[in-house]
């Protein structure tokens, strides 16, 4: 990576032990924001919703263990279901279409969430699900730097039982899942720039993909 990632885990003792309850496979898409995150919520939107960002490694060892396409499981706001970058306003506005698990219309629950019997793709769940309850906050550091500060969702039934966490752990799968993430989006992203069709000041947004629409 050509800048500096550093990785800080912000919490103490945050004991954990899965119950097997199926909240967090039930996923949260807050009805106070668009489609656009705009960056300066980005951190808000995060602490409120629970979306499970995907992977192109995700993606591609659901799709070989279930057989389905993409578009049977993923969610984005746009076509393309591995992620896209787009530049809107002349440069100033650039999207980040990051791919989400797709959600059932009826409960907001994963589509390989089934009651009674939970995660029907427990050995390929992906790198999200491993982390949960577990969550990342990008923020900027120094000199253009990034740090990805671990925290951890208050609300999951599981905190506070069990064992400590294996940090060395967490952050492995953490640095994992952001390197996939920049080498599926770093090189469009960068080349963009190079094309002149990012502005220096340009603002960074996030989507959220699957959001139930209201009846108008």
């Amino acid at each position: 990576m050509p800048f500096r990632v550093e990785i800080r885990a912000a919490f103490g003792s945050a004991r954990f032990k899965c119950q097997r309850c199926g909240s967090c496979c039930h996923h949260r898409r807050p009805d106070e924001f668009g489609d656009l995150i705009p960056p300066e919520r980005q951190a808000e939107f995060v602490e409120k919703s629970n979306l499970i960002y995907l992977t192109e490694e995700d993606i591609e060892k659901i799709g070989r263990r279930t057989g389905l396409e993409a578009e049977e499981f993923v969610d984005t706001l746009y076509h393309e279901k591995k992620g896209s970058v787009r530049v809107e306003d002349g440069g100033k506005k650039v999207i980040l279409d990051l791919p989400v698990m797709k959600s059932r219309e009826s409960d907001g629950a994963c589509v390989f969430y089934q009651e009674g019997k939970g995660c029907t793709i427990y050995p390929v769940r992906p790198t999200a699900c491993r982390l949960f309850p577990f969550v990342v906050a990008e923020k900027s550091g120094p000199s253009g730097g990034i740090i990805l500060e671990i925290g951890y969702n208050p609300t999951c039934p599981g905190m506070g039982k069990g064992k400590d966490p294996d940090k060395k752990k967490l952050e492995k799968l953490v640095l994992d899942q952001f390197r996939e993430r920049m080498e599926a989006i770093g090189p469009k992203v960068q080349r963009l720039r190079m094309e002149g069709k990012i502005l220096p000041d340009a603002r960074i947004y996030r989507t959220m993909p699957g959001k139930r629409r209201r009846a108008e």
